[in-house]
């Protein structure tokens, strides 16, 4: 049988969007003060505090606090009140690189080269790359990393309407299918929680023989995560697809993903 050579780029569009889904409220201020030679964007109203140190700890205390509290919420809020509160600054980090090793770099994208019906083209370390996500939230609630895709596929530029379609599945040689796979996902030894893939992207796969993967279309999906405050979370994902011999040929296929970070506090 003749081999269909079709070549094939992707496009990596990453956008990340930091979404707070709950308001956080802190303690009311006294007045936020500043002049020309000073700025205090904080304070409290209370009797007295000192720093205390010895050999063994450190010690930041407040007198006489009014109206503090942590850890007061409702449906529709979360307060921490009082001045031991100000320090605690919420944070989400969120970075998506690529290359064929950590820790790739930003924009590079990722290009699947030449398909054949003879096998499946998956990142494989040496000439596919890798997406790879680093993620770090303090939101006691998790962080989600989702993503979608333009084309539910990888389309022909130059005429739309032929797609090589995504799906769930197990890609073979000589059958078309497109997709993404969790390599990997690891988290800090000192993380609270762990970070882990997200079904249909945890099913098992590797850069050679496994082509397990879930589809990616208009609808932004779930594909890494932690149930809670997420210290160092580290992902790599695989992009995996194949060709049949009815495929046309080109060299203009395409798709843009979308990954977007969201924690809740």
């Amino acid at each position: 049988m003749k081999l269909l050579k079709t070549k094939i780029g992707l496009i990596g569009m990453i956008v990340a969007f930091f979404i707070i889904s709950k308001n956080i409220f802190f303690a009311p201020s006294i007045l936020a003060m500043s002049s020309e030679n000073y700025k205090i964007s904080k304070d409290a109203l209370n009797f007295g505090g000192n720093n205390s140190t010895s050999e063994t700890y450190i010690a930041d205390d407040a007198l006489g606090d009014i109206a503090s509290g942590e850890n007061m919420t409702s449906e529709t809020y979360a307060v921490c009140s009082g001045f031991q509160c100000m320090g605690e600054a919420e944070f989400l980090s969120f970075s998506i690189t690529q290359g064929t090793a950590k820790p790739g770099s930003a924009g590079a994208g990722i290009n699947l080269g030449t398909l054949t019906t003879s096998s499946v083209t998956t990142s494989d370390g040496s000439t596919v790359n890798s997406l790879f996500i680093l993620a770090e939230s303090s939101g006691d609630n998790g962080i989600v990393i989702t993503v979608k895709s333009d084309n539910a596929g990888l389309k022909r530029a130059s005429n739309p309407s032929v797609v090589i379609n995504s799906s769930t599945a197990s890609l073979t040689a000589s059958s078309e299918g497109y997709g993404l796979c969790v390599f990997s996902a690891d988290e800090g030894s000192t993380s609270p929680t762990t970070f882990d893939a997200v079904n249909p992207y945890n099913s098992g796969c590797d850069k050679s023989a496994a082509h397990n993967v879930g589809l990616v279309d208009s609808t932004s999906r779930a594909i890494v995560q932690a149930s809670g405050d997420l210290k160092n979370g580290d992902a790599e994902i695989l992009l995996k697809a194949a060709i049949a011999s009815i495929t046309r040929a080109g060299d203009d296929y395409q798709d843009n993903l979308t990954f977007i970070a969201t924690t809740t506090y």
